[in-house]
C-alpha cells in the first residue's frame, strides 16, 4: 500500500467523465494492498476480537452468576450462545490465512474417498449424492484432514447451488493421477473460470474464502483442481487430481 501519495482535490469532480475515470484509476493505484500485509491485518484483527469475546464470555458468566430470574437466565444464556458463535467465526476466518503446514502421508486413494463419502452427513443442506467408487489399491500422498476439508468445501458448494437431480461423486484411476469427480447437474449455462477468487463471491452472506482455502490446500498436498461446465451432459464437472504413489 503506498503511503504519504497527495491528491490534487481541486481536479476532482470538474473534468466530468474522463477526469472521474483518472481519479478513479489513481485511487485504485493508490490503495493497492499486497496480499501478505492483508492475510496478516486479518490474522492480527480477528485474534484481538477473539480475546474481546473471551472477555466478554467471562462477564457475562460472572453475570449469570447474579441474576436469578428464569427469564433473566435465559437472555444471559443467548447472549452467550451468541458470543460464543461469533467467536468460533473469527477463528474459523483467522484460519483460513494461516500459514499451511501440511502432515502428508501415504493413504489408500479408497480410504480418502471414504473421508469425501463421510463429508456429506455435516453439510448445512441437504444434496442427493451417488457415491461410484471404481479405485483399487493406489496410495496417494496427502494430509487427510485437508483433504478432508477440500472435500467438504466442495459437497458444501454443490448444496448451496443445487439445482435439483443427483450428484454424482466418484474416483478412479486416470493415468498417474487419482482422480476425484464432482458431477453436478444444472439448468443453465455458467462460467467457473474465476471461481476462487478470494473476496468475491455470489452467495448471500459469504466471504469468496472457501474455494480460496480449497485450491490452497490443493496446492499444499501437491494435488490439482478443474472445473468445467459440460454443455453435452448440462452439469458442472469438478475433478482433484492427487498423484499416486510410485
Amino acid at each position: 500500500m503506498q503511503s504519504g501519495t497527495k491528491t490534487d482535490d481541486s481536479k476532482v469532480g470538474t473534468t466530468g467523465s474522463s477526469g472521474r475515470d483518472e481519479f478513479t484509476s489513481r485511487m485504485a493505484a493508490e490503495t493497492e494492498i499486497p496480499w501478505a500485509h492483508f492475510a496478516e491485518f486479518v490474522r492480527q484483527h480477528t485474534h484481538d476480537v477473539r480475546n474481546a469475546l473471551n472477555s466478554l464470555d467471562l462477564e457475562i458468566a460472572f453475570l449469570q452468576e447474579l441474576v436469578a430470574g428464569k427469564e433473566g437466565l435465559a437472555g444471559i444464556g443467548r447472549m452467550r450462545a451468541q458470543v460464543r458463535a461469533f467467536g468460533g467465526r473469527m477463528r474459523s476466518l483467522s484460519l483460513l490465512f494461516q500459514e499451511l503446514q501440511p502432515n502428508v502421508a501415504s493413504i489408500a486413494a479408497c480410504e480418502l474417498f471414504l473421508i469425501w463419502k463421510e463429508q456429506q452427513a455435516g453439510l448445512p443442506k441437504p444434496l442427493t449424492v451417488e457415491w461410484v467408487d471404481k479405485v483399487g489399491t493406489e496410495q496417494v500422498s496427502a494430509d487427510a484432514g485437508m483433504m478432508a476439508s477440500v472435500f467438504r468445501e466442495l459437497l458444501a458448494n454443490a448444496a448451496a447451488f443445487s439445482q435439483g437431480g443427483t450428484t454424482t461423486a466418484s474416483a478412479r484411476r486416470t493415468g498417474g493421477d487419482v482422480v476425484f469427480e464432482l458431477r453436478e447437474p444444472k439448468t443453465a449455462a455458467l462460467d467457473p473460470s474465476g471461481w476462487g477468487t478470494p473476496l468475491v463471491t455470489t452467495r448471500r452472506g459469504g466471504c469468496g474464502l472457501g474455494l480460496w482455502s480449497a485450491r490452497r490446500q490443493l496446492d499444499a498436498n501437491h494435488a490439482r483442481i478443474t472445473q468445467q461446465y459440460a454443455p453435452e451432459e448440462n452439469a458442472l464437472i469438478t475433478r482433484v487430481f492427487l498423484p499416486v504413489c510410485q
